[in-house]
């Protein structure tokens, strides 16, 4: 169960990451590996410096472990640096869509698909 948990967790990064890149052409769309984590991915407009960093979750509940990277200073410093200020931060996960009191949103995945 543990490991077909973490097939679906890919293969759903993969298709947001896929299906993102198809609709916004006009963006560079990809994943910001750090030497501790990840950025599943990430959103920027290079022609205006901003982007939107995201992590993608195979879960239907909203933990804030989820969201540890998106919070983390250092990253977020480091993101900010290369790519500019970052507009939203946002899960996309199999619940209900709503924002967090950090300012974190979670989205629905198929919402997100649908209304891209």
């Amino acid at each position: 169960e543990r490991i077909l948990e973490e097939i679906r967790g890919r293969m759903m990064e993969d298709i947001v990451l896929l299906e993102t890149r198809m609709a916004r052409p006009d963006k560079h769309v990809f994943r910001l590996q750090f030497t501790i984590g990840e950025f599943d991915m990430v959103v920027a407009d290079l022609n205006m410096p901003k982007c939107e960093i995201y992590e993608i979750k195979h879960s239907t509940e909203a933990v804030p472990a989820q969201y540890r990277f998106l919070d983390d200073p250092e990253k977020l410093k480091a993101t900010e640096f290369r790519y500019g200020p970052i507009k939203r931060r946002i899960v996309i996960y199999r619940g209900a869509s709503m924002t967090m009191e950090n300012g974190i949103e979670y989205l629905n995945v198929e919402d997100y698909l649908r209304n891209m």
